[in-house]
Formats: structure tokens, C-alpha cells, sequence
């Protein structure tokens, strides 16, 4: 490990010059006894901009184009970034993905990182630069832009970390760290100093926003530590996201989150034989649309399923299309859907092997009338399917009743 900081701020801590000069001072600060790299994103609503202006041109931009507009956007971020930076007297070079070789696979608009070529980024660290690398983007081997999809940057960060044997990468974002819940929902919801790679990758695959589970998954498997912190507290320390050991003996449970962007699709009636699943699982695998919570329900009167999983609600169509056009393959009855549901979670290290958790849990949404359409579990979470409109309040309900507003947080 060295002490190289590698910090990544997001695009509300960029959104305009005057957030711009805000994060080069902290930058400015940093440099003067360590070396730095900066990795930047858009700033604030850029990309989405970007992806409406691809829009009204094309009801269905051609992935390699838009991700050449796309990308666009942090080459803005980091030049101006590195051009407030010299104003400061600080020696700072700006690259684009591509120029510091990040290096990804043959995709467009999803890519993964391969290798990442830290000759550029070493060079201009010895010779006393600052260096300030567009996030979300790198390039295929044919020489094309590619990105990395949404919260590409966090991953940028943390594969750059990884490439230059930093030990910590800093995600800087609008909020102090990381909560007990998301408290705009939920007033009671606390900062916690400390939490699992595991803990976090659960609750950002569950709705929580702050960082992304792609970014947490490939500092689990190098032992980066994180450290979420708010661009605009800088003084304080944020949370900490390790191997979180010893984790199960300070906190049982450690949150709740909300995922309102979810659907649910079901495939009626179809012949309970083997292969089936796997030919439905396919062939929305082929269209690139992730399924989450599945669900089979047996007749065995007539030998028939229904196979019923929640997917994001923006592949809900697509979903619905694929579904339909193999129904009658299938010798499926029907394909329904049902948009107005929400994923609430309870989150924690130490939920295994505790049949109390789940029986409050599933007994505080019952006596207070939310009906639960559908449930998984895992070793670090508990999901409930309920209508949309209820989530808020059910993990409200459930907050209190596993008294997380009055979590008592210990760093080890």
C-alpha cells in the first residue's frame, strides 16, 4: 500500500464553478503532503441532459455513438477541474479514461473495466502532478469509447486505487455517509461511522444510492477500504466500508432501504417441466435485463407453475415483449404485470440463524394492515415486496420497531 489519496467526487459536488473551486480547495489541501488523483463525474444533471438530446434525434441511439456524447460530459468536469486547480498554483494534468488507459471490454453503455495501463497516471505522480481522471469511462480494444453505466465513477475510483496500490479511495458525495436509512424518508434515521462491504452492497442493490455496488464489489475482492464523505463537511470522517469484522457483535441489524423503481412480471400456467426456467431466464439474459426475487407456485393437479420475479421498472416493457413472444413456445397461459410495487429491506451482519428478526419484522407489517406480495432473504437482508405507495411507510414501521434511530454506533 501507499499513500496515495484517490478521491472521487460525484456530479453534485461538481455542479457548477463555484462547487468546482469548493472541491479544489479540499484537493489543494490534500496535495501539499501527499500525491492525489481526483476522479470527477458530470456535472449535476449533465448526463441526463446529454441522454435527452440523443433522444430527440433517435428513439434508439446507436450505443457506440452515445457513448462518445455521453462521455462528454466528466471531460468538462476534469478540465475545468484541472484548469481551477493551476489558477491555484497547483500542478494538475486532466486525462480523459481513455489517455490514463482504462481499458474495458467490447461493450457499449455497460462496460466493464479489464485493465487499467498506470504508466500515464505514475508518471505524472512522480513528476509532482495532480491528476484528475474523467470517471465512467474508458476504452475497448478497437480503440472506442466506452462507459460504464450509471455510478461508473465510483467504479473508475476504486479500480484506479486498485492499479496504484492506494489502500483507501474517498467517495465524496452530498451527504455525510452513509444512514441507518434514507432520512429524507425517515427523520430518525442515524449516520453510521462503520458498516460491511457486504452491508453496503445489500443496501445499494436495494435502493440506497450513495455509492454503487459495482464499486463496493471490486473493493471487496482487493481489500480497498471506502470512505464516504460529504464534499461540503470535509471535516468530517463519513463512514468507513471494510471487511466489517466483528461487525454481527455491535450491531445485529444495520438498516433499512427502499427500492421504488421496481416492477413485478409473472408467466402463467406454464408445464412443469425441466428446462423452462432456464429457457425464460435466457431470454431476457439475451436482452440484458437483470431479474431479481423469483418466485414458483406449484399446481399439482394440473402440472403447471407460475414463475413471477420483480425486474427494474425501466425493463418492464421490454420484459413484457420478450415474455410474450415466447409464451406461446412455452404453451404459457398469460404474461401479467404489475408496476406498483416497491421492495422494502431490512439490512444487517447479523441476521442468520435469528427466527425472532424475521417474525417482527413480518409481524409489524401485519398489524399495521401492509399485506407483503412477495419475500426473499439472504444471509444479510430481509426483502418484502409491498404496494408502492405503503413503502415509505412500512420502512418507516420497521426503522422503529428494530429501534435503528436509537443505533449505538462503534468503530473497532
Amino acid at each position: 500500500m501507499n499513500d496515495t489519496a484517490v478521491l472521487k467526487f460525484g456530479g453534485t459536488s461538481v455542479k457548477s464553478i463555484a462547487r468546482i473551486q469548493h472541491v479544489c480547495r479540499i484537493v489543494e489541501s490534500l496535495s501539499q503532503s501527499r500525491p492525489v488523483v481526483v476522479v470527477v463525474s458530470a456535472m449535476g444533471d449533465t448526463t441526463d441532459y446529454l441522454l435527452k438530446l440523443a433522444r430527440q434525434v433517435s428513439s434508439s441511439p446507436d450505443k457506440r455513438e452515445l457513448d462518445l456524447l455521453l462521455s462528454t460530459g466528466e471531460q468538462i468536469s476534469i478540465a475545468l477541474t484541472a484548469m481551477t486547480l493551476r489558477q491555484m498554483g497547483v500542478r494538475a494534468l486532466s486525462f480523459t479514461g481513455g489517455q490514463v488507459g482504462i481499458f474495458t471490454e467490447n461493450v457499449h453503455n455497460k462496460a466493464r473495466i479489464v485493465d487499467i495501463n498506470g504508466d500515464v497516471i505514475e508518471r505524472a505522480l512522480a513528476d509532482g502532478r495532480v491528476v484528475v481522471v474523467a470517471g465512467f469511462q474508458g476504452v475497448n480494444e478497437k480503440g472506442d469509447i466506452t462507459t460504464l453505466g450509471r455510478g461508473g465513477s465510483d467504479t473508475t475510483a476504486v479500480a484506479l486505487a486498485v492499479s496504484l496500490g492506494a489502500g483507501v479511495c474517498d467517495i465524496y458525495t452530498d451527504v455525510d455517509g452513509i444512514y441507518t436509512a434514507d432520512p429524507n424518508v425517515i427523520s430518525g434515521a442515524r449516520l453510521l461511522s462503520r458498516i460491511s462491504y457486504g452491508e453496503v452492497l445489500e443496501m445499494a442493490r436495494l435502493g440506497a444510492q450513495v455509492i454503487h455496488p459495482r464499486a463496493v464489489e471490486l473493493a471487496r475482492r482487493y481489500g480497498i477500504k471506502l470512505r464516504v464523505r460529504n464534499t461540503f463537511h470535509p471535516e468530517m470522517e463519513g463512514t468507513t466500508i471494510d471487511q466489517g469484522e466483528n461487525m454481527e457483535i455491535f450491531r445485529t441489524v444495520s438498516g433499512v432501504a427502499i427500492d421504488k423503481d421496481q416492477a413485478c412480471v409473472a408467466i402463467m400456467d406454464v408445464p412443469d417441466q425441466p428446462g423452462i426456467a432456464a429457457r425464460i431466464t435466457q431470454a431476457l439474459c439475451e436482452e440484458n435485463i437483470v431479474i431479481d426475487m423469483i418466485m414458483q407456485s406449484f399446481h399439482p393437479t394440473i402440472g403447471l407453475n407460475n414463475i413471477t420475479f420483480t425486474v427494474n421498472d425501466s425493463d418492464l416493457d421490454q420484459t413484457i415483449n420478450s415474455l410474450s413472444a415466447l409464451k406461446d413456445e412455452l404453451r404459457a397461459r398469460e404474461v401479467l404485470a404489475d408496476p406498483d410495487i416497491a421492495k422494502v429491506s431490512l439490512i444487517g451482519a447479523g441476521l442468520v440463524g435469528q427466527p425472532t428478526i424475521p417474525a417482527k419484522l413480518f409481524g409489524v407489517l401485519g398489524a399495521n394492515g401492509i399485506n407483503i406480495k412477495m419475500i426473499s432473504s439472504s444471509e444479510m437482508k430481509i426483502t418484502c415486496v409491498v404496494a408502492r405507495q405503503q413503502a415509505d411507510r412500512a420502512a418507516a414501521l420497521i426503522h422503529q420497531a428494530f429501534e435503528l434511530d436509537a443505533v449505538c454506533d462503534t468503530r473497532a
